[in-house]
């Protein structure tokens, strides 16, 4: 029969298996998470790559736009659409409008302008 030191010694050696066991259990855990926490990584990166691709069209689009801003509000750029296609002209004393005399009293723009169009 098992003598009580070898009952204790297969007890140890079984609870040492148990501990082991428990051990690379926890280490392949270990493994596992940082293996997911890794692909997450990569798959955060290449989102983060791709913004940051699409940033920098949109980027290139705005300065294009802020380029095509300062060609069309140039004041040569103004004028010629303002004469060519809405066919505006400089003033000149053939084709002023004058609002009334200084001699009504009238001092307010949007006055003079309502006195002119209803009299």
């Amino acid at each position: 029969m098992n003598t009580r030191a070898q009952r204790i010694r297969a007890e140890r050696i079984r609870a040492d298996r148990k501990s082991v066991a428990r051990l690379l259990t926890v280490v392949m855990i270990g493994i596992f998470v940082l293996v997911g926490m890794r692909s997450y990584a990569a798959i955060i990166q290449h989102e983060n790559n791709i913004l940051e691709r699409e940033n920098e069209y949109i980027q290139a689009e705005i300065d294009s736009l802020e380029s095509q801003i300062v060609d069309e509000t140039r004041v040569t750029r103004i004028e010629k659409v303002a004469t060519e296609d809405f066919g505006m002209v400089y003033p000149s004393a053939d084709n002023v409008v004058k609002l009334g005399s200084g001699e009504t009293g009238v001092q307010n723009l949007a006055a003079a302008i309502r006195s002119e169009a209803y009299n």
